[in-house]
Parts: structure tokens; sequence; C-alpha cells
């Protein structure tokens, strides 16, 4: 009741009943006005909500709550009786034209307006459905999916925890989980999304399997039945993907796609975009990665393979006890199920209760013997793409980096999609289950034979005749046939084969398609003469041979790339100047080479990639004059370069040309060059040994855009930073310094290495500390790892003030430094050490300190490093702390390794802290 209809009444309680009857009267045109506008306002209120209900129950079977349809009733029946209020109104005018009122007559239905009023506001108020208008059409989230137990308590558990917790994370909306077929993503995400279900924190919970081949209009379909929501077969893709949108929209929703081959757009479908607003989450099952990124997923989970215990375990649940005599053996053929669960299933069910061993013998037969005929040998991943090239698999575009790109975006589409998983950093493999289905197919089709790691001595002929690609690398071949035929041959992988010191020259007779020939790392000490007609060869590899000569390449018209590197060739063929389109040249580590055919290198005008670095041939300014600068200079179309100078002269010649410049990549030294350094690939590189580094009273200058710099046995040098006075060091990114005798800092507070990374530092006697005298801000900002070895005049490494600068580092390793006392030294105001009661290293991951017998503190303040995950600590017997805290423990921690006896003896502030640090203590070495 509002303030005028509450005034009305109070007055109206004082008046007596004729003056009651005259103040009704005189406002009743006032009431009659404020019913009609109450009732509109009804009326628009039943209007709006029946158009809404009108379209939920048409197009998404929706059911009115019970307090919507009384609300309705009300609302009808109110509205009745106003309308029979002005219909007796509209009488009581016409009498006597309204000149002569009745005001009886005006004060009952005065006194009814008011009340009718009162109503339709009480009942307007009551319109606001804070439950919704509807029962929803969902009964449930959803329906469970039949699952049986999760294999592998500890793969799959924690794989499902961290889906679970992604889930969980409402700033993650989209979430992809792959891994190789067989691994178990769709039963890991069937116990996901009944756990969704019963946890009921989402109005629906959808599975939907997709096809292989996407049909947009299918997909449409399978989603709505999930959802009850009917759709027509007859209704075009828009307005289908408008019924879903308009169903969808406003839900908190988990939608789950199993076995997805293909990206498609969200709003073509008619699925709502899930957010941080609405709550909603979309979950991808696929093998492919690009799929993750074609969906824009924000997290990516891999499924991986089981452990070997946990293989097993599921192997035995399915094949029933294994008496101990089959023992051995059902692990065998449980190992050759390559720890995919599909596959141990499979065949654990197919062999079970078998109690004969013959037949389980006879079942790892088979599976060995398919297993042997493509071997799990791992290869690089740069050897492979080389082959892939060799073979034109790869279109020659005129650039070996474009085409090298190329290589490495195919393999990551072949990891991305299971097919190839890495090993290590740099190689690649297939995995046992993929390189079986190849068997399959080279069976059906036989253009590949692949016999590696076999221990075979003998090549025999139905080998390598009629097929197109043969791979008989790691094994121990002496013998040849004599005069084969092998007409198709396009590749043929020797390496890492004894061989005979000479192959018969009938071998090459009729290989006239031989693309690719691989004899790296054989026994081969000179190549047959019908080598020289192989006409199509693209790549002839001889690295880490034995060759010692080549015969005439002059044929050889169509060779790309020669690697003689690490083998043991004397003396180039004149002819080399003839490999018209030879791209790649490496003759690096060739330390028996005597001769080099001069003018021959200016017409390889193709050369894009050429190496000489640590050759027994070293390049210098002395010999024919400048002539052999200038041939490099010639090389247009050069790419990458990797030398060795006879002496500095040499090399600052080299240096002063300027032709590095137009370098991508570089690999220049000077002196004995016996420290071999851990090159990056594509990187641009120095290295000097046993060179003074001072030259006409200044420092040498180096070229302005070195990347990688180790200098050992440079003993002039005191402070690093002072090649900066001659070469800008902005861009050096790694650093290697070494038996440096002089070497007394690494920088002045002034000097700046804005980009380094990796900073080692061995064997320098009379190395005082990292930087010499107080450090400003940003000059090691980006440096990763930090070594020191061998550093026997150092006390600490880092003052507090300096440490701030190294909130990037990521690892330190200090060995063998007698002196050292302390990792960081306090610095000292007035006897009081620095009132900061921490230090930061927020980015650090490893920790290892040994041999460090004066080591007492690695800080006095408590060190606060959440990503540490490892600390070693060995022979360092003076060390009674560890600098960590109960308030300030590191969260990502995986072990602590030491000496038993050391742990036992460090002192704790808290034992608490010991306590919790104890699980991960590990002693061995």
């Amino acid at each position: 009741m509002d303030i005028v209809s509450s005034s009305l009444t109070a007055v109206s309680l004082l008046l007596s009943p004729l003056e009651k009857l005259l103040f009704y009267s005189r406002n009743f045109k006032e009431r009659e006005r404020t019913l009609l506008c109450e009732m509109e306002e009804l009326i628009s209120k039943e209007n709006d909500l029946k158009a809404e209900i009108s379209i939920a129950l048409v197009n998404q079977r929706k059911k009115l709550r019970s307090e919507t349809q009384l609300w309705l009733k009300n609302v009808e029946n109110l509205i009745a009786e106003v309308k029979n209020i002005e219909t007796e109104i509209i009488q009581n005018k016409r009498c006597i034209k309204g000149c002569f009122p009745n005001y009886r007559s005006r004060y009952r239905l005065s006194k009814e307006m008011m009340k009718r009023i009162n109503d339709m506001r009480e009942l307007h108020a009551k319109g606001v459905f804070s439950n919704g208008l509807f029962v929803d059409s969902f009964p449930n989230p959803g329906r469970i999916l039949p699952t049986s137990g999760l294999v592998g308590d500890k793969t799959f558990q924690s794989v499902s925890k961290v889906i679970w917790e992604v889930l969980g994370d409402v700033n993650t909306s989209k979430l992809g989980v792959h891994g190789m077929g067989g691994v178990g993503k769709t039963s890991v995400m069937m116990h996901i999304y009944n756990q969704l279900i019963d946890c009921k924190v989402f109005d629906k919970v959808i599975w939907v399997n997709v096809s292989k081949t996407l049909n947009v209009e299918k997909l449409q379909l399978d989603i709505a039945n999930a959802i009850n929501l009917e759709l027509s077969e007859e209704e075009n893709v828009i307005w289908r993907s408008t019924r879903l949108l308009e169903h969808l929209q406003g839900k908190k929703f988990v939608l789950i796609l199993d076995d997805m081959w293909h990206h498609f757009s969200l709003e073509e479908v008619g699925i709502p975009h899930p957010t941080i607003d609405n709550g909603c989450k979309f979950v991808i099952i696929t093998r492919l990665m690009e799929v993750c990124r074609g969906m824009e997923t924000q997290r990516e989970i891999k499924v991986e393979l089981l452990s070997k215990n946990e293989a097993w375990d599921l192997f035995t649940t399915k094949s029933g006890p294994i008496c101990e005599e089959i023992e051995s053996i059902a692990k065998s053929v449980c190992e050759n199920c390559g720890r995919l669960p599909l596959a141990i299933i499979t065949v654990g069910r197919a062999m079970r209760k078998i109690e004969d061993k013959r037949l389980w013998k006879n079942a790892l037969e088979e599976l060995e013997t398919s297993r042997a005929e493509i071997s799990d040998h791992r290869i690089k991943a740069s050897e492979l793409i080389e082959y892939w090239m060799a073979e034109e698999l790869i279109t020659e575009v005129g650039d070996r980096e474009k085409e090298i790109n190329k290589g490495y975006t195919v393999l990551k589409k072949l990891k991305d999609a299971c097919l190839l998983e890495d090993i290590g950093s740099d190689h690649v493999k297939m995995h046992d289950l993929v390189r079986d289905m190849a068997i399959r197919i080279a069976r059906e089709s036989p253009r590949l034979i692949t016999k590696a790691q076999m221990k075979l001595n003998r090549m025999k002929r139905e080998w390598i005749e009629n097929v197109e690609w043969v791979s008989l690398m790691d094994n121990n071949i002496t013998i040849f046939p004599d005069n084969p035929n092998c007409q198709k041959l396009s590749t043929l992988l020797l390496q890492r084969n004894p061989l005979p010191e000479k192959i018969q020259d009938s071998f090459f007779m009729k290989m006239q398609c031989l693309k690719a020939l691989d004899l790296s790392g054989t026994g081969i000490k000179s190549l047959p003469e019908s080598v020289s007609s192989l006409c199509n060869l693209r790549a002839l590899l001889l690295s880490f041979s034995k060759i010692k000569e080549l015969p005439s390449l002059t044929m050889l018209k169509e060779l790309r790339v020669l690697d003689l590197s690490h083998s043991r060739l004397r003396k180039l063929p004149h002819d080399i100047e003839n490999l018209n389109n030879l791209r790649r040249l490496d003759l690096s580590y060739t330390e028996k080479l005597q001769t080099f055919p001069s003018g021959a290198i200016q017409k390889l005008s193709c050369l894009e990639n050429f190496s000489m670095f640590k050759s027994n041939w070293r390049w210098s300014a002395n010999r024919d004059g400048f002539e052999s600068f200038d041939e490099i200079s010639r090389l247009s179309r050069l790419t990458s370069l990797g030398l060795s100078f006879e002496d500095k002269t040499s090399f600052i010649g080299y240096v002063k040309s300027k032709q590095w410049l137009v370098l991508e990549s570089y690999h220049l030294g000077i002196g004995q060059l016996n420290i071999l350094l851990p090159t990056v690939e594509g990187m641009r590189s120095i290295e000097i040994q046993d060179c003074n580094l001072c030259h006409q009273d200044k420092m040498i200058e180096l070229p302005n855009n070195i990347q990688q710099l180790a200098l050992h046995s440079c003993h002039d040098i005191t402070i690093l930073s002072e090649l900066s006075d001659t070469t800008n060091l902005e861009n050096l990114r790694q650093c290697y310094i070494s038996n440096c005798n002089g070497m007394e800092f690494i920088t002045k507070a002034d000097n700046f290495f804005p980009n380094l990374e990796l900073l080692v530092l061995r064997k320098l006697p009379k190395l005082k500390a990292i930087c010499n005298g107080i450090t400003s801000s940003q000059i090691f900002t980006k440096v990763k790892s930090l070594q020191i070895h061998s550093c026997n005049k150092m006390k600490s490494l880092f003052s507090s003030h300096m440490l701030q600068d190294f909130q990037n580092l990521e690892e330190i390793e200090v060995w063998n430094s007698r002196l050292i006392e302390e990792m960081v030294e306090e610095e000292q105001s007035g006897g009081n050490i620095s009132s900061f009661s921490t230090v930061l290293l927020p980015k650090l991951r490893r920790l290892s300190l040994s041999m460090l017998p004066e080591l007492k503190y690695i800080t006095r303040r408590v060190l606060i490093c959440d990503s540490l995950e490892t600390v070693e600590i060995w022979d360092c017997e003076v060390l009674r702390a560890l600098p960590f805290s109960i308030s300030y423990l590191p969260s990502s921690l995986k072990n602590i390794k030491g000496n038993i006896n050391w742990w036992d003896q460090l002192e704790w502030d808290d034992t608490s802290c010991k306590n919790l640090l104890q699980p991960f203590f590990d002693q061995g070495t």
C-alpha cells in the first residue's frame, strides 16, 4: 500500500458516515484513473510473460512452474473483476447524464477500486520469479556412462587429478585431452564425466562422440539428442544452430566431444562460447594436438603411456593368474604391447587362462617378429629431415633454411598426431604399435625394407631389389651381394655398420635412381668408382666414417648435400667445383685434411651451408694473398659458415671484411680448439683458445652480432667486459670461460650483458667475483644458468644487492671451489647485516653444490624459491643449515640429494621444517 492510500485510509477513520460519503465521492475520479493505470501495467506484465512462455514451450519443451500458473490465473481473475467495476462505472455515468451523481454508489465503488488497486499492486510485485518461470526440461545433469575401473594407479590417477583441477579452474573454459590411440583418453574422461554428474555443479553434462569425417548436421543432431531437444533433419544448419544456442544459453554446462579429428566453429554448430562469466566448460578428446590448437583450447593435457609396473598389473587382470613357469614369457609379451592399455587389454584377454607354455612362446615370437622388421631405433630429427629433402618429399624452394623449417613443421604435425614421439631434445622415434601399422602397410605394398639393429652381418640381395627405401643401420654388415639390380631404390641407409674397407665396384652399378646414401659411422675407407655414376644422388653422408679419399664427383650433378664431418678424409677431389647444385658442404672436424682445391669454393654458387670448423686445413689471410676470403664473399647464397683460422691476424682480417654480416649463423675459431663448445645450431659462435686477446694495445675485435663466446687459455684478459671496448656484446647469450689465468672479474659495475642467458666459469684461478664493484641493475637480468667450477679465489657468488639482478636464474651449479664460504655475501652497514629477511629467486629450479669445503651458508636469510625442484649438496661438510623456513617451503620441490650423515647433522630453527622436507631427501648418487 502506497503513502496516498495509507493517508486516505487514516483520514477516513476520523470522518462521520456522511463525511466519508462526500470524501470518497470527491476522490472517485482519481481512483478510477489509478485503477485503469494499474490494470494496464498488470496486463502488460502478463502479455510479456505469456510471450516468453510461448517461445519456450514451442522451442524448448519447457514446463511451467506451479507458481507461474497460479499467478497467471490470479491475474486473469483480478482483471475480470476490474473490468466489471469499470462496466458499472460507465453505466452510472449514463444515469441522468452524470448530472446528479449517486454518492452512495460512488462510495461503494470507490472502496472496491481501492481494494483492487492494492490487489493489483501486490500481484504485480509477485510477478518476479526468482526461480524462473519453468521447471527445466532436464530432469538431471546427464546419464551415467558405464565404466570399468581406472587402470594405472599412478599414471591415470595423476592425469585424472590434473583434468579435474583444470575443470575446477574458473579461468579455464576450453580443455584439450590428447594422446596416441589406445592410451586411455576416453576411459579417463568417462570417469571424469560421471564425477561431473555426481557433483551436481553443472546444469547439464553432455557427452557426444564425433565422427572421424566431421559432419556439422550430424553433430548438431547428436548434441540435441543428448540434451533432449527435438531438431528436425529438414531444418537447415543455421536454424538448427539457432535452436541449440537458445536452448543452451543461460545454462551452466560441460560439453565433452570424444574422438575429434577436425576443428570447427562453435557458432556454426550452435554451441555458446564457454566463458568465465557463464561458467561453462568445453572439453575435446583427440589424438591430434593440431585439433586442440584449432579449437583454441586454453590448456592441453597429454595422457601418457602406462609405467612398466602398471602395464603388467593391467595385463594380469585381463589374462588371469600366470604360473611362475610362464611369467617371464608373459612379461615379454606384455612389454611388446608398448604400455598401451588398449593393446594390453586385447592381448591379455586373448591369452586369458592359457597355461600351455608353447602357446605363450608362439604369441611372443609373433609379436617380436613383426617388431623386428621395423626397429624402434631413435633418429636425429635433423637427419630425418635431411632424408626427406633428399627424397624430395619437401619441395625444393632454393633456400635450405626454409625447407628445413618446413621439415620441422611436418615433424611437429607427426608428433602432434602421436605418429612420432620425442626422445630427448633432438631425437624422435615411432611407438611400437604405430610401427606395427607401418609394417602392415609395407607388407601390402612392399616399397620399404627395414632391418635395423638385428645383428646382421650379410646384406641379402632380395632386401634391396624391387624396393624403394632400405634401412640396414646399426648392424654388423661386412658382406654385400654382387651386382644387385636395384632400379627402384631411392634411399639406402647403412650407417653404423663396420662395412668392408672397400665395397666391390659393381654394387652401385644398377642404382641410377638412388637419391640418398648414408654411410656415416662406417669402416669404409674408399668408395667404389661406380658411385660416380649415381647421377640422381642428392645426399651423400659420410660423417664419422673412415673414408680417406673420394672418387670423381663430376657426374653427381644433382648432389645437394656432401657431409664428410669427423671423417679421415685427406684430400678433396679437384672436380668438386663441378657440383653446381651443392647446397651443403660439411668438412668440419676433418683433422686429416691436407689440401683444399684452390678456387673451388667460389664455383659452388648454390652453396648455403659451408663448414670447415676445426679442420686440419685452416684458413689464412697469408695464403695466396687475400684470395681465400674473397672466395667466401663471392658465395651470394651462403647463410651458415664454419671456419678455423690459422692465426689471430687471419681472424682479424676476416672480421674486418664484414662478410659475417650477411650470415644467419657462423662458428669461427682460433687456436687448437680441443675444448668442444656445446654449440647450438643456428647460433653465431666464436671460440678462441691459446691466444692473447690484446692486439696492438687494444682488445681484439669480434663480430658485433656474436651470440656465443668461448675463451680457453686466453691469459692476458682480466675482465671479460673489456671486450666491449671494441665489440658490441649486447647480443651475447652464452659465455664459456675456462683456464684463463688472468681473469679476475667478468664485468665492472657499468658494463652490461643484457641478453646473456648462460654463464660457465671453469678453472679460473684468479677469479675474485663475477662483478667488480656494486652492480647497477639490468646487467644480468636474463641469466638462466650459472655454472662455476674450480674457481679457487672466490669467497661468494653474489652480493645481496647484486642478487636482485638475477631474478630469471633457473640453475646454479658450483663445485670444487675451495674458498667459497657463502653463496650470497651479506652487505654490512655499521657492522649490521642488511635488515631484509628474505632472498627471492622466483624461477630457480635447480641448486647443485659440491666439493665446497668452506661453505657455511647458502644465504643467511630465508630463501624464497617456489619453482625449486632439485637441491643437490655433496661434500659440503661445514654447511649446517638450509635456507628454508616453515613459512616459505618451496612448493615445487621434488628431491633433496646428499649424504645421509650430512642430512642428519643439519641444524633447524624449527624441527617441523625438517619433518616436512624429510620425504624429499634422497641419499642416492
